[in-house]
């Protein structure tokens, strides 16, 4: 049987849809992920073979996403290695790689996180490796960029779009020059339902090419809305995520859908 965890958040809520859609069989994680009990008894009570590890947090101090990034994970697994599961499927983050060594960042490239939230998702990944090398866990680790689309309510453009419905004006951190690939979810689904078929482990970027900048996402909302724009000072170290998916066309082969960006209210 296939889990998924985190099925309520804005990945989960798309996923679920296309699985529907797709009429692919799975299972609902329910329950306290914190709560070792909790996850034991979902292990004991149904066969998981695989699980597609979506739960996690974005935007609290770095205890706190230590807490709900690596230590859920962490009993997760360790639960679900004891009662035959086989292989996990995460979604991690192009922030492990820090900026870009080159002008994209490629699977091969030395990880050096620059933001507390992308030290913590590195983290994730090496607590996978750990139980894939010492209990024969299998895995693909799909690192993504900003993902967009229906029910997001966190990252820049949720921010944009909610600020612009509220009070006619959004703030930009710094000076709006940051570069980022942004994803639509319904590619994310597309990658998973792929990652979940795929029958070895290996770590792949999944993004749409496409470079933008937060200025060009300004100038995009112009388009359609009318609002005002202030600065802050920005508390991001990351200038750029730009992720190279070449691995992903060849071995996966995903290719983005949606590459025209289309931010909606």
């Amino acid at each position: 049987m296939l889990a998924i965890t985190g099925h309520n958040g804005f990945i989960g809520s798309n996923l679920k849809k296309y699985f529907k859609e797709k009429r692919v069989n799975f299972i609902l994680f329910q329950g306290d992920l914190h709560n070792k009990e909790n996850v034991q008894d979902f292990f004991q009570k149904h066969t998981i073979k695989q699980a597609i590890f979506l739960a996690g947090a974005y935007g609290y101090d770095f205890q706190q996403q230590l807490e709900k990034n690596v230590l859920i994970l962490q009993i997760f697994l360790e639960e679900g290695r004891k009662y035959g599961l086989q292989k996990v499927i995460y979604l991690s983050s192009g922030a492990v790689y820090g900026n870009p060594i080159n002008k994209e960042s490629l699977e091969t490239d030395l990880l050096f996180p620059n933001t507390l939230y992308g030290l913590s998702k590195l983290f994730v990944e090496q607590c996978i490796q750990y139980y894939a090398q010492n209990y024969g866990l299998q895995y693909v680790i799909l690192r993504l960029p900003n993902v967009y689309g229906k029910n997001n309510h966190k990252g820049v453009i949720f921010n944009f779009l909610s600020d612009i419905d509220k009070y006619k004006k959004i703030t930009i951190a710094g000076d709006g020059s940051q570069q980022r690939n942004f994803l639509h979810v319904n590619d994310v689904c597309v990658a998973i339902a792929k990652a979940v078929s795929y029958k070895k482990s290996d770590i792949f970027n999944i993004s749409n090419p496409k470079v933008t900048s937060v200025n060009d996402v300004v100038e995009l909302l112009k388009k359609k809305y009318t609002f005002d724009i202030a600065y802050r000072p920005s508390e991001n170290n990351l200038q750029k995520l730009i992720l190279n998916i070449d691995k992903a066309k060849k071995l996966l082969k995903f290719e983005p859908s949606i590459t025209n960006l289309d931010f909606e209210l």
